[in-house]
């Protein structure tokens, strides 16, 4: 019984002293975490009395360096163009396609076996350039047969006069001679078919002065007027066995072939001027007042990728009630032949126009705190313009006047792109001048 009293004594005073070393330790351990939670406030509070300060450069001088040497002042890279003194001109837009001003469908206007056919599809041909020939042997000897009966009907109008002595038969035969002299001297391309008529015409009328003819009752009685007309006739059948170009352009719809039999107006081709072109595009109503034949336009073409430079021809005097616009004509040349009939076409002609002013591209153009601002680049740094706006287009935009920050003149370069959080007086690099982007002054500019 002594043991275990003497048992339970110890073990309780091992438990006490157990209990005063952990708050020992918890005491020291507490003591430690608020010394470190004292340093680490006063170093927030050391930071917090640098950040914004006056010293903020010295700070930012000493946390950028590198082995004591401070770093370089980083530029923005930056796109520009330049202020121009010009013209702003505000267009009418209008689109259309375009089309060739000469085309025309060939057709057969007698019936005959194709004998030659000397072009191809797509062929570019010349005015008077024979494109097919018909067979022309029984309309040869339908020619020769009239100008028989023409001749004999001369003859018996000088047999049956009773008056006519041997001077007038004489006569007679002279004119049978000229009149096939002058045959001849058509068929060699000597003379058109139109100078021979008028020799002909000019050779009975003074016939008729002479009083070698009894007028046109002895020529309709004779039968000469009759054969005169048949032989005319016979000579245009003659004529159209062979079937020319009428203008320069490209065979276009050519199927037949050698040896098919032809009918009268049967299509033949088509023939389409593709040097003599024209853009039909439609102008609004309400943009028609501000357009006159002889204005200034730009035709651009998406399929090429070109513009050009062209005028208003034609401006139409009626509109289309279903679409409420008015065709305007737009000619031009295709030298080159890239221009294509069907070709779609937007032009930009010329509608009210603002004589010289100061422009800027549009992307140039800020707003900040609710005012208009650029940034001019001066000496390798961009200095903000707060400006005043005047008229614009969808490319410039006229600047008035300078409101604050300095002056602007013609030839300043302004900052036109990467400048939306661009500081006042930032360090740029300028990538790239870019043109205006303005056709209008794209034209001018080239034309100078």
């Amino acid at each position: 019984m002594f043991r275990l009293i003497v048992v339970a004594v110890l073990c309780l005073g091992l438990a006490s002293c157990g209990k005063k070393g952990n708050t020992k330790d918890a005491a020291d351990s507490t003591a430690t975490d608020s010394t470190s939670l004292a340093e680490a406030k006063g170093s927030m509070e050391s930071e917090g009395e640098n950040y914004g300060g006056g010293d903020a450069a010295t700070t930012s001088a000493e946390s950028d360096t590198s082995g004591g040497k401070p770093r370089k002042e980083r530029s923005v890279t930056v796109n520009a163009s330049r202020a121009v003194r010009a013209d702003l001109v505000r267009p009418v837009v209008a689109e259309g396609r375009i089309r060739a001003r000469h085309s025309a469908e060939l057709h057969s206007e007698i019936t005959g076996r194709i004998v030659r056919v000397l072009v191809e599809e797509g062929q570019k041909v010349k005015r008077g350039q024979l494109i097919l020939k018909i067979d022309d042997r029984e309309y040869e000897m339908a020619a020769e047969e009239a100008r028989a009966r023409y001749l004999q009907a001369l003859s018996l109008l000088t047999i049956e006069d009773a008056d006519v002595d041997t001077a007038l038969a004489a006569r007679a035969q002279d004119l049978r001679d000229e009149l096939t002299n002058l045959e001849q001297l058509e068929k060699s391309g000597k003379i058109t078919r139109d100078e021979r008529l008028a020799r002909e015409i000019g050779m009975d009328v003074e016939a008729l002065k002479a009083g070698k003819f009894r007028g046109e009752i002895a020529a309709a009685r004779s039968g000469v007027s009759v054969a005169r007309a048949d032989l005319e006739r016979t000579r245009l059948n003659l004529e159209r066995t062979e079937i020319r170009a009428p203008f320069d352009g490209v065979v276009s719809g050519l199927t037949l072939s050698v040896g098919e039999q032809l009918k009268v107006n049967q299509t033949l081709c088509t023939l389409v001027d593709n040097i003599n072109l024209e853009a039909e595009v439609g102008v609004l109503e309400a943009d028609v007042g501000k357009i006159a034949p002889g204005g200034a336009a730009i035709l651009a073409v998406p399929a090429l990728g070109e513009t050009l430079s062209v005028v208003v021809d034609v401006v139409s005097p009626q509109f289309d009630s279903a679409t409420r616009t008015c065709q305007v004509l737009i000619r031009l040349k295709n030298e080159q032949g890239r221009l294509r009939p069907g070709m779609f076409a937007r032009a930009l002609i010329a509608g009210e126009r603002f004589e010289d002013r100061l422009l800027v591209p549009r992307e140039a153009i800020l707003t900040r705190d609710g005012r208009p601002l650029l940034f001019k680049i001066e000496d390798g740094r961009a200095k903000w313009l707060y400006v005043a706006l005047g008229e614009s287009n969808d490319h410039m935009v006229e600047i008035t006047s300078v409101v604050q920050g300095g002056a602007l003149e013609p030839g300043d370069r302004v900052i036109v792109s990467d400048h939306l959080t661009l500081a006042h007086d930032a360090k740029v690099k300028v990538r790239k001048t870019l043109p205006a982007a303005d056709p209008w002054l794209q034209s001018v500019q080239a034309e100078e």
